[in-house]
């Protein structure tokens, strides 16, 4: 049997962890490994892990997940890898239904997710699925186009290890980047169409307090891609970069918002098609002056 190891970056999660070891104690089948990763808390998180029946790795700063899960993927001995968000939960089955699709370590996967509000679990504010993901003609387009989620998928150690793991220099959109990244290098990612992680919303996330710089992040990733990816790609990437741009100059973020005008030019944007009023006016007067007319525009409400 193939061993799995679930591995848990950590910051400040002493109280989300005894729920999410409930599923995990209670596994059909057990995690071979349970790794946390305590990204200097301040918190008792360290002493709530170990107690649960974690091992626990220390840090000594504060790093950011993307840190953190690489040096879980150094440590863990196990042949397959689950990463989980501390403040999400696991199906009981998890480990169980996974073992039933391993094909070979060249194959990855991501199940789907229930996603509930925290506070009122009865609230399901939608469903995280990758339907469409088996018949995608080309994997490296649909996850350009679909957020991965690392805390749904099941990894080899060694196509992780073979990328460099996470990218350590952006400390948001690691996720999208991991997937875009494996299927860049070889791998294949199939989805398995059953419902086992559930992830809990809540407004003291990392997103949701960060979100301006999780768009920011994306940047850096953007950048890499049209300096890497063939041209045919640059169609769809040139297409988020221009919905990323007219968030910035939104939210009056010039900074950034200058830098996606240069990729935008870069991967050959002539309109932002997000309605018909953006398609017309950047059709006529271009990218640069829609972007501007954001700016004033709500520079002045």
């Amino acid at each position: 049997m193939n061993s799995i190891a679930i591995l848990i970056p950590c910051y400040n999660a002493a109280e989300y962890l005894s729920d999410l070891f409930e599923g995990i104690n209670a596994q059909t089948i057990p995690f071979d490994e349970i790794i946390c990763y305590d990204d200097c808390s301040t918190d008792n998180t360290i002493e709530v892990a170990l107690r649960l029946g974690a091992k626990v790795i220390k840090g000594y700063e504060n790093k950011g997940p993307s840190f953190g899960r690489n040096r879980l993927i150094e440590a863990t001995k196990s042949d397959w890898i689950h990463f989980h968000d501390a403040d999400d939960l696991i199906d009981p089955s998890f480990v169980e239904v996974f073992q039933k699709y391993i094909i070979d370590q060249n194959t990855q996967f991501l199940c789907n997710a229930a996603v509930l509000y925290r506070l009122n679990r009865s609230i399901n504010v939608g469903n995280i699925v990758y339907d469409s993901l088996n018949e995608a003609d080309d994997q490296l387009e649909y996850f350009l186009n679909n957020v991965g989620f690392a805390s749904m998928g099941l990894y080899s150690k060694k196509a992780l290890e073979s990328i460099g793991g996470f990218r350590e220099d952006i400390k948001a959109n690691e996720d999208p980047d991991l997937h875009v990244r494996l299927v860049k290098n070889g791998f294949t990612v199939k989805a398995v169409n059953k419902y086992l992680v559930t992830k809990l919303e809540h407004d003291t996330s990392y997103s949701h307090q960060n979100w301006m710089l999780c768009v920011e992040e994306k940047l850096k990733c953007y950048e890499m891609y049209l300096t890497t990816f063939e041209k045919k790609y640059f169609k769809t990437i040139g297409k988020h970069l221009a919905v990323s741009g007219a968030y910035f100059y939104t939210h009056q973020n010039i900074k950034a918002g200058t830098k996606t005008l240069e990729l935008v030019k870069k991967a050959g944007v002539k309109s932002i098609d997000t309605s018909a009023f953006s398609f017309l006016f950047t059709r006529i007067f271009g990218v640069k002056a829609y972007y501007r007319f954001l700016q004033f525009r709500n520079r002045n409400l």
